[in-house]
């Protein structure tokens, strides 16, 4: 009995080891670009859009420009594409260091 608890525990372990290898690979892998991930509020201008502000702060996301929308509407609790110049929205943006928002470099 004592034999197959054992075996039973080295296997479970050999797998973990397996599986916390794999995880770390595929987390390194997305972090190879060398962008991270960060948030700014803007102002909504007059004449902005969801699909402006998309093409203006998607860059190195590897997003879609409507995914990236679907993530902004997310992210601010919108039901509906409409917003209002004067509004503040939270972006995200992707970049080397925080600040360096695409749309301003």
């Amino acid at each position: 009995m004592k034999k197959y608890l054992f075996l039973f525990a080295a296997s479970i372990m050999i797998l973990s080891c397996l599986l916390g290898k794999t995880l770390v690979t595929a987390s390194g892998e997305e972090r190879e670009s060398g962008y991270d991930r960060y948030y700014t509020n803007i102002e909504i201008r007059p004449g902005d859009s969801l699909w402006s502000i998309a093409e203006r702060y998607r860059a190195n996301s590897g997003m879609e420009v409507r995914q990236y929308i679907s993530e902004l509407k997310e992210i601010n609790g919108l039901v509906s594409d409409s917003i209002e110049a004067g509004d503040s929205l939270t972006v995200v943006y992707y970049a080397r260091q925080p600040g360096m928002i695409p749309s301003e470099q």
